[in-house]
């Protein structure tokens, strides 16, 4: 795999919002989002804070989106969406300010690992038709923990990139909303309000995963079941 030419007109267009909520990546081409998720790591120096090269960061990002499935939502674009909506919201709400640069670039990495081979369906219909996945790992946030054993394989971050791509999972959805309303619970007492720096990052994530649902990736084409590698109909 070969890194791409970059588009200038493109490049400059997107990193005039990489910060922010307008940024639209329906709006660009999969090579200009492979230079706009770089511009990301290089904006905040990664290459010199977590000692990465430039190169190898390339080569990664080439890797992440050559593992995402040709789905009409669970894509690269969406995985690059999630990635700059984690980006936007670390920095608005200054939650860079509060983690590692290692931890911060775990964050990063965990929002472009998050959906790494998903199968376009859920842990719900893998899990009843019996699916290969769902056999290997015993039938619990199958999808997840398929996607977080690809990043381990490039030996990233283990532990934090690990609960960061977990949090995602829907079948969760009820103990994040519980947890989080408890901490913003006036009624609370003071020393349990205290938001945890994992939970923290947790929370960005799946707020960014769940933020851009793309009305016509959701009315898209039909994924029939015999059409899913590894999964047998019911």
């Amino acid at each position: 795999m070969e890194w791409p030419k970059r588009n200038e007109e493109a490049f400059q267009r997107g990193k005039r919002v990489l910060q922010s909520l307008e940024c639209d990546a329906l709006s660009f081409s999969s090579d200009d989002l492979l230079h706009l998720t770089l511009e990301i790591f290089l904006e905040q120096e990664f290459p010199k804070k977590v000692n990465v090269s430039e190169e190898k960061l390339k080569k990664f990002i080439l890797c992440v989106r050559s593992c995402m499935f040709d789905n009409p939502y669970h894509n690269w674009f969406h995985a690059f969406d999630v990635t700059q909506t984690v980006y936007c919201m670390s920095l608005t709400g200054e939650t860079y300010k509060t983690l590692t640069d290692v931890e911060y670039f775990a964050l990063i990495v965990s929002a472009l690992c998050h959906d790494l081979e998903h199968p376009g369906v859920n842990n719900p219909f893998l899990v009843s038709s019996r699916s290969d996945l769902a056999t290997l790992y015993n039938d619990r946030s199958v999808v997840v923990r398929s996607q977080s054993r690809l990043v381990f394989d490039c030996a990233f971050l283990r532990a934090v990139v690990l609960n960061n791509i977990l949090a995602t999972d829907m079948a969760r959805h009820g103990e994040y909303t519980t947890k989080l309303k408890r901490l913003t619970d006036p009624n609370t007492p003071p020393d349990d309000r205290k938001m945890d720096k994992q939970f923290e990052m947790e929370i960005i994530i799946k707020c960014a995963d769940t933020s851009n649902v793309w009305p016509s990736a959701v009315c898209g084409p039909l994924v029939f079941i015999q059409d899913v590698p590894g999964v047998e109909a019911v």
